[in-house]
């Protein structure tokens, strides 16, 4: 099941860590390997987004959305807005792939009204 969109705010940094295919290497009794792939959409993905001193209100559309996807359970959409300033993304955007959080986001209160968020997102192949 899909839902609602991740919030329209855009980012302050973003690490990405590119996935692989699934893959087994089995080894002979001579020694040779061999590797077998599973498929041909990479898995493993990973996207950290910082946001920083974001109004208390756009911090809590993150944790809102983290609690509308039941943690780690459901997967969702990013919108445009993670990818601004970027001049290219489709290697970060395959079309397959969906996005699910890999843990609760991390919220700091930096001054009355303002926080800074990280959230870490697992790509999920569709």
């Amino acid at each position: 099941m899909t839902i609602a969109n991740f919030p329209a705010l855009t980012p302050s940094v973003r690490s990405w860590t590119p996935g692989m295919a699934p893959m087994t290497s089995f080894r002979s009794m001579a020694g040779y390997e061999v590797r077998v792939r599973h498929g041909s959409l990479a898995v493993g993905q990973q996207l950290v987004l910082g946001f920083d001193n974001l109004l208390e209100a756009d911090a809590k559309s993150v944790t809102d959305h983290y609690a509308t996807a039941f943690g780690e359970l459901e997967t969702f959409e990013l919108p445009a807005a993670i990818y601004g300033g970027m001049a290219s993304y489709a290697h970060i955007k395959p079309s397959q792939n969906q996005w699910r959080y890999q843990g609760p986001p991390q919220v700091s209160y930096v001054s009355p009204g303002i926080a800074s968020v990280t959230v870490t997102l697992q790509a999920v192949p569709v």
